[in-house]
């Protein structure tokens, strides 16, 4: 029992320390969005999203193996952070030679910025890695809420009172960083194991055999999530991109969500993958699961006009409409995470890599004829055939790991509802409210009729979480003082008992 429930604490925090900057960034929308332009704020994004595609690359994936090797008994943990930060250096000397070369053709100031930000990026990732694995699992969290921190008051300074824009954006993320690795490297003791003598290439060839097959994975997601708006900037500049970053982050609310039940689900689907009834119990999650998703995007896409009007403003306000179709796209996405947690589970992550491989390449493709075709919609709609083949390849061959059995024709007829809800939204310009509203209200009352045992189960799940976390505990029983002449009293007959169990006791010596 003790172990599940520091399973449970680890999980809330490295929740905590990994979605802290992300719920700031969403909250943060109305200030930037408000006073940056859409042509800076989609140049910034996408220097931002450069910098994941490098990382990988540039540090040899060695941030994902920091946090396996930590935890082995047989390593050196000095030797581990030592011999990764060798390599990782090496990545930045690559980096400022490249940023100086494209400071001669490109704004210098944004060459600079974007150098810097890989380090604290790099970083970032690889000494939050290591004092994850060292069992500092507090000072991760601690540092994710530091970083959250720094990055609302610097977004604040730079941004909203100096506008400084684009720069001022990245500068702002560049302060974030920063604090989080200043608690990272004295907090979190990373000052302690790094040191050049603790270089050890026996321990680094093992991490490079683990790191290096990750990176055609992580290289594939970034093609699925990003790539589309470097097309949108070579089709239709770097304005069209910064309306689909900032109407894409309407949906972070779901994907935070998400993935906070999946770090849970991920412990889950280990312990059940060997049981007998694990069918019985994954379906059971995946019903509550997908219902909740499609509760939440179907609420979302209701109050959409509302919520964007809080976090797109400026010249943002009038484009809010595009936020719909990533809103279902993000319920794909947690769909892929989900069944992606079995391949973990059975130790298979070959097929990880070609699922995502294989939804990279239908996005690509498709992000290129489409957005030729019909702009940010094109870019969009090739997001969600992608997430749909990677969810579809999963469902398939997850089933011998899973045994997942449910009503997969009502799911889909389910999703396609909210798929319509979604394109309604997107084609409503100029619609009555009456009718706007109508038939989104429609749409979700199907819903609710074709979902109606599940709802159930979730209300009822939902009520008694509630109940518990507000039930009232019984009184403490009063504690009454007695008097002095009632203590007196008490003393008279705790003796006369006393005499009583003397008398007891020897008589039956008396009898012997």
């Amino acid at each position: 029992m003790s172990e599940v429930k520091n399973l449970t604490k680890n999980t809330v925090i490295f929740a905590i320390g990994s979605f802290s900057v992300k719920l700031i960034q969403f909250f943060l929308m109305p200030l930037v969005t408000g006073v940056m332009t859409k042509s800076d704020y989609g140049l910034s994004e996408s220097l931002v999203s450069l910098v994941e595609l490098l990382l990988p690359i540039l540090t040899l994936g060695l941030q994902d193996a920091v946090f396996r090797f930590s935890m082995k008994d047989d390593v050196d943990q000095k030797k581990v952070i030592s011999s990764t930060m060798i390599i990782v250096v090496a990545g930045f000397f690559l980096i400022a030679l490249g940023s100086g070369i494209a400071s001669i053709f490109l704004n210098y100031r944004y060459c600079i910025l974007f150098a810097l930000l890989f380090v604290c990026v790099a970083l970032s990732n690889v000494w939050g890695q290591y004092v994850r694995g060292t069992g500092r699992v507090k000072t991760f969290a601690v540092s994710g809420i530091v970083q959250a921190v720094a990055l609302a008051i610097s977004t604040a300074i730079f941004v909203y009172k100096l506008r400084w824009g684009g720069e001022g954006y990245m500068l702002a993320m560049l302060c974030g960083y920063a604090s989080s690795l200043l608690i990272l490297f004295t907090v979190g003791g990373v000052y302690k194991g790094l040191s050049f003598r603790n270089w050890d290439k026996e321990v680094i060839k093992p991490m490079l055999r683990y790191a290096l097959p990750l990176i055609p994975n992580n290289l594939s997601w970034w093609f699925v999530q990003v790539v589309n708006r470097y097309i949108l900037i070579y089709f239709a500049g770097t304005a069209a991109a910064g309306v689909f970053v900032a109407n894409s982050k309407m949906a972070s609310f779901i994907n935070i969500f998400g993935t906070i039940f999946l770090q849970a689900w991920t412990i889950s689907s280990v312990k059940a993958i060997t049981q007998s009834d694990r069918g019985k119990f994954n379906s059971d999650v995946f019903r509550v699961y997908s219902l909740f998703l499609q509760v939440v995007a179907c609420g979302l896409l209701l109050i959409l006009p509302f919520l964007s009007s809080f976090l797109l403003r400026g010249e943002f306000a009038d484009t809010w409409r595009y936020s719909a179709l990533p809103i279902f796209t993000a319920i794909l996405s947690c769909y892929t995470a989900f069944f992606g947690a079995y391949y973990g589970a059975a130790l298979k992550s070959k097929m990880v890599m070609v699922s995502t491989l294989i939804g990279a390449l239908v996005n690509v493709v498709l992000a290129v004829l489409l957005t030729w075709l019909w702009g940010i919609v094109g870019s969009l709609v090739a997001s969600i055939v992608s997430y749909f083949v990677i969810t579809l390849i999963r469902i398939i061959d997850t089933q011998k790991y899973s045994d997942i059995k449910v009503n997969w024709i009502r799911e889909a007829v389910v999703l396609l509802l909210v798929l319509g809800q979604a394109i309604f939204i997107l084609k409503s310009n100029g619609l009555n409210l009456w009718i706007y509203y109508g038939v989104q209200l429609g749409i979700i009352a199907v819903i609710a009729i074709i979902k109606h045992r599940d709802l159930y189960q979730l209300i009822v799940g939902l009520v008694g979480i509630v109940k518990k976390l507000f039930k009232k505990k019984a009184p403490a029983a009063r504690v009454v003082q007695p008097t002095s002449n009632e203590v007196i009293s008490q003393e008279q007959s705790t003796e006369q008992e006393g005499i009583d169990e003397q008398e007891d006791t020897q008589e039956p010596k008396q009898e012997n």
